[in-house]
């Protein structure tokens, strides 16, 4: 039996995305609550001592935050964090590097996880070496639980749901349109993306699969031959008036996206094609807007394969 002290726990609870997830549970539940208890935990007790002190602003009960010392490399802690718990929510990345010992433990140890990552490698490993143990253990392991990919993976849902109820048949096409975001990225987020980048499979069929649409199917439905579009360039849509540029997270969720409609038996169809773009008003600023997006992202593949972030940072 495991001895349950705490219902869930931020795992990197002091890293810039981990204080947002921390500022939300005081804002929303408070350290001390009728639903859930929690924790949060680090590599460094001080650090967490400090991020606790800082909180005083939002809670004065925030010094009473337990706290828990982990080491995302070293199985003992991470097994006595996660034998503690019944959920693991972790910002640690890159995942590739930090992630796997710890989707290891929580499937170990019956415990649920979810993270934020946008990493297809770390997923596919995940998938493969943990879904059967934790279908048995009854544990969920849910990854993208941010921006990477809930809008795109429960807004399709949605609106499938919706074409079922009033067409009885789903959307065989959906275009996700990106008009504006907000938020920066964070140190996190920048090493994870030099991590992709230079990851590179040994065998060239797992080669294929990472670069493929369907690189998060179970491994059954990894073949597919329907199309899947894909914007590699600017272009004017008709449709809504707007010009269109490739979306930097398009080839990350729309694989998620694909991911969940194998695992629902394929409910929006063996045909089902996705894709994501930005998307700018019509005119000549709006033509230059979606040029510089453009722009931007082959400068940002050219940076990542010459590795000049890693001289960088």
């Amino acid at each position: 039996m495991k001895d349950i002290k705490h219902d869930l726990v931020v795992m990197g609870a002091t890293g810039f995305t981990g204080k947002l997830v921390v500022e939300y549970l005081i804002k929303n539940y408070g350290v001390r609550n009728q639903h859930f208890t929690w924790a949060i935990a680090g590599r460094s007790l001080s650090k967490l001592e400090k991020l606790k002190d800082s909180l005083k602003k939002l809670d004065s009960l925030s010094p009473d935050i337990p706290t828990i010392q982990v080491d995302s490399l070293d199985s003992k802690s991470l097994d006595t964090m996660t034998s503690s718990c019944r959920l693991v929510i972790t910002t640690v990345g890159p995942y590739m590097k930090f992630g796997i010992q710890l989707v290891e433990s929580c499937v170990k140890n019956s415990t649920h996880y979810c993270d934020l990552t946008g990493e297809v490698p770390f997923i596919r490993q995940s998938i493969d070496l943990f879904h059967s143990k934790a279908k048995e253990n009854s544990c969920r392991i849910i990854h993208s639980c941010g921006f990477d990919s809930i809008p795109s993976d429960i807004g399709v849902l949605l609106l499938q749901q919706t074409s079922i109820k009033r067409n009885q048949k789903p959307c065989n096409k959906v275009n996700l349109y990106v008009k504006s975001i907000k938020g920066g990225l964070s140190g996190g987020t920048v090493a994870s993306m030099i991590k992709i980048s230079q990851h590179k499979p040994g065998d060239p069929k797992e080669q294929k699969i990472f670069r493929g649409p369907f690189a998060l199917n179970p491994r059954e439905y990894l073949e597919y031959k329907t199309r899947q579009p894909s914007l590699k360039s600017i272009k004017w849509d008709k449709g809504i008036n707007r010009w269109l540029s490739p979306f930097v997270m398009s080839g990350f969720n729309s694989k998620v996206v694909r991911r969940t409609n194998a695992l629902l038996d394929h409910r929006y169809g063996k045909d089902f094609a996705y894709t994501e773009v930005s998307t700018y008003k019509k005119g000549l600023r709006g033509y230059f807007y979606a040029l510089s997006m453009l722009i931007t992202l082959v400068a940002l593949q050219i940076t990542l394969k010459s590795r000049i972030l890693l001289w960088v940072i």
